[in-house]
């Protein structure tokens, strides 16, 4: 569900979403624990994942997006995780509980991984 007007309908319900966002996503459960910085974009059907069950008990925490950051589609975020500002997250990538994601990189993969910076190309 791709709309301008989701951000201020998941303000409402208590999350806290940043000026310019674009969410292009409803998979969210505690609204209450998302946090999503200014003009960072969340893609399609990802999932901010804010509770887990580990051995028959239930696990929550905040999932935090900084600033400017870009969540790739159907990415899945488990909660304690932070994607840093300017973080550009590949499609179908996985972030791992607990991690944070060093702001200006690139990640991809299930586990997400870091991707080594593209390098300018030699002038011949």
């Amino acid at each position: 569900m791709e709309t301008p007007f989701l951000p201020p309908i998941l303000r409402l319900f208590g999350a806290r979403i940043g000026r310019r966002a674009w969410i292009g996503t409803t998979y969210l459960t505690e609204f209450d624990l998302v946090r999503v910085g200014d003009y960072a974009t969340i893609d399609r059907d990802v999932s901010l994942q804010t509770h887990l069950f580990e051995d028959r008990v239930m696990k929550m925490s905040a999932v935090t997006v900084g600033p400017s950051a870009s969540v790739g589609t159907r990415t899945v975020v488990l909660y304690d995780a932070v994607v840093g500002a300017g973080v550009r997250l590949g499609a179908l990538s996985l972030v791992m509980k607990g991690e944070h994601l060093t702001p200006g990189t690139d990640w991809q993969g299930l586990p997400a991984e870091g991707r080594a910076a593209p390098t300018a190309p030699c002038a011949a």
